[in-house]
Parts: structure tokens; sequence; C-alpha cells
């Protein structure tokens, strides 16, 4: 059997090629993260935290109100409610922290230094982003989106310390088992 090499993370795998030809990839979530997680970071991981900054930038772009030649993608975001959109702040910029503090681990080798640069970035993206909801229309800056955002970016970094040690002990479980 064919043992695949991971191409971007200096890590191997245990991913097995199937009679078949097919690659078996059944393998838990936990297995999952852990390898995500200990994979070393390149200056090219930067780009995780920028594309989902865009992405919120985007959201906040939208109008706060629907307008008659608005796409008809607008719409999916229109029928979520706002408690809900603020409550979804949290995990975002938990996901935004975690991301920024994984890529910065090629620049900045001391962990503490990485997750508080990557807390300061999420959390300023926070207030920038409130800032340019003040200009689109429909829309508003709030205190309140600001200090979801900051809980949001601190909560990404526990989980980052949490997750990062623990990483190191799981071992992936892969099935290799043809059929299942």
């Amino acid at each position: 059997m064919e043992t695949l090499r991971s191409t971007g993370y200096n890590l191997p795998t245990q991913i097995k090629r199937t009679k078949s030809g097919n690659f078996n990839k059944s393998m838990k979530f936990s297995a999952l993260a852990a390898r995500f997680a200990r994979a070393t970071p390149s200056k090219l991981h930067v780009a995780l935290p920028l594309l989902i900054m865009a992405v919120f930038y985007w959201l906040s772009s939208l109008p706060g109100t629907p307008l008659p030649d608005d796409p008809a993608l607008y719409a999916v975001f229109y029928w979520v409610p706002p408690s809900v959109q603020n409550a979804l702040h949290v995990p975002a910029y938990a996901a935004l922290a975690w991301a920024w503090c994984w890529a910065l681990g090629a620049w900045l080798r001391a962990p503490v230094a990485a997750a508080t640069v990557a807390c300061v970035i999420a959390s300023a993206y926070g207030v920038f982003d409130e800032w340019h909801q003040s200009f689109v229309p429909g829309r508003y800056a709030s205190l309140t989106d600001v200090t979801l955002d900051v809980a949001g970016a601190v909560l990404g970094i526990w989980l980052a310390a949490w997750i990062g040690p623990r990483a190191r002990i799981i071992e992936p479980q892969i099935n290799t088992d043809t059929h299942g």
C-alpha cells in the first residue's frame, strides 16, 4: 500500500490507497483537528485570516435593509434575526483570532507573543468593522458588537491555547479498513 505525505505541513499521513485505487480518508474529527493544530505554519498561512477578514468586510457592507436592486444572494442574510447576528460575532471573531494565532506562529515563535498579537489584530479589526458599518446605509456602529468581537477574540485565543498542547498527544485515528 502506498502512503501519502502531506504537502504543506511536513506531517506524514497514514492515508492508504485501497485495492480499488481510491484513498481511504476516514478519520475522526478530533484526529483531523489535532493534525491541523500541529501543522507547522508557513508565511503563506496568513491567507486564512485575511480571507476571513475579507468575508467579514463583505458581510458588514450589506445594507441594513434590502434594496430593490440587491442581488438575490443578499436575501439569505436578511432573514437572520439581529439577535442571532449579534451572537454570531463571538464565534466569528474567535475563528479570526485563532486563525491569526496559528498564522503568526511562522513569524513569532513565542506562543504568548503570537496569541497577544492575534488577539490585538482580531479586536482591532472588530473596531474597524464597526466603524466601517457606520457608513453603510441602514447599519450603525455598536459598542455591544465591539464587546462581542473582543470576547470572541479572547475565546479564540483561549481555544488555541487549550487545543494546542492537547493536539500533540492526540494520535491520528485513521481507518485503513477498505470496508469502512
